[in-house]
């Protein structure tokens, strides 16, 4: 199994989250790329089996250059005719989309329009989305909107309690992997 991390981080939360997911995932799959987003870089998605989308939320949303970059690709796709009416699923073809969030003024429901943001664009590809994962991050200049918002005191976060969620998740979706993709061969060999 091939796997990509690709993230965009501003003040370093969604960064934290990624090592977190790349150190957990680099002892138990092959091949396990770690990307930070930068106007430079162009992956192959295709080329990847699991592939993890994270962006810090801003005003409900990945950040620009994320979409901007998501989107070309998209278009990219779809004039090679790699992006189908129906979107049907790909086999073997995996994503979680994660996002660091603030929630200062609705909590949660800040976080959510940024996950299936990335999760269609991964669906339209045909991958099957496995999970989506909303962490509290810290704001890291507005003070105030750390220890005023709905989520109460953020000072800190991710802190180790949200890393060690993160670190098991991702062992979760190891294991759930692993143990579908030996069903899924036990099933082709019986054929």
């Amino acid at each position: 199994m091939k796997c990509v991390i690709l993230y965009d981080s501003i003040g370093g939360n969604t960064e934290k989250v990624a090592q977190y997911i790349f150190d957990t995932l680099r002892d138990a799959i092959s091949i396990v790329d770690l990307i930070k987003f930068t106007p430079e870089v162009d992956i192959e998605i295709f080329e990847y089996d699991l592939v993890l989308l994270g962006s810090p939320v801003i005003d409900w949303l990945p950040t620009k250059r994320m979409m901007d970059f998501l989107k070309k690709k998209l278009q990219s796709y779809s004039d090679h005719g790699k992006i189908v009416p129906s979107s049907p699923l790909i086999p073997g073809k995996y994503g979680i989309c994660f996002c660091t969030y603030a929630g200062p003024h609705i909590g949660k429901n800040e976080a959510l329009p940024m996950t299936m943001w990335l999760s269609s664009f991964l669906e339209h590809l045909g991958y099957a989305v496995l999970d989506k994962w909303h962490i509290v991050g810290q704001f890291h200049k507005e003070t105030d909107m750390n220890t005023q918002g709905r989520l109460g005191n953020i000072l800190g976060r991710p802190n180790d309690a949200d890393l060690i969620n993160v670190v098991n998740r991702t062992k979760g979706i190891i294991g759930a992997l692993s143990e579908f993709m030996g069903e899924e061969k036990r099933s082709t060999e019986r054929v």
